[in-house]
């Protein structure tokens, strides 16, 4: 689908993750190796009292839910700024994260191209958010769609 076809203004729901402690040591192992991500004795005694999921697994979670919940139906081009990312809680092993995008514009950007800015959280099993942040993307439009099917004729 085209660009102009997302949801302007509808909060969608992209679906759920369920955080493990492996998920949680196995991404800070390889991406945040802090102890309060990698080690939990060591956590305990951290400002979180137990282990947490690195902000860079938090965002990750949120990309991969938009993207199997939203974006896969769309000629997604590239990825193109984040802003106003925000870790607003700590998330632990067993937290039930729920992504929901809002799309926020969709306008021109170009020969066959918008630029869709979308505002995205992810909230904990009790409704609480996690994370915020908004999205600028670039999408194929719908007139560059019609001229790639005409010349594959």
């Amino acid at each position: 689908m085209s660009a102009e076809q997302m949801p302007v203004g509808v909060e969608v729901d992209c679906g759920s993750h369920v955080v493990t402690e492996d998920q949680i040591v196995e991404f800070a192992s390889l991406w945040d190796p802090q102890y309060f991500h990698v080690d939990q004795e060591a956590a305990v005694h951290s400002d979180f009292g137990g282990l947490i999921a690195s902000g860079v697994h938090t965002t990750a979670i949120f990309q991969r839910l938009a993207a199997t919940g939203v974006y896969r139906k769309y000629d997604v081009i590239a990825g193109k700024e984040i802003h106003n990312l925000r870790f607003l809680r700590p998330v632990r092993a067993g937290d039930v994260l729920t992504a929901t995008l809002l799309v926020q514009s969709v306008e021109p950007d170009g020969p066959g191209r918008c630029l869709v800015t979308i505002h995205g959280s992810l909230h904990n099993q009790h409704g609480r958010p996690v994370l915020e942040l908004e999205v600028d993307s670039l999408l194929r439009s719908e007139t560059a769609i019609r001229r790639s099917s005409a010349t594959s004729r």
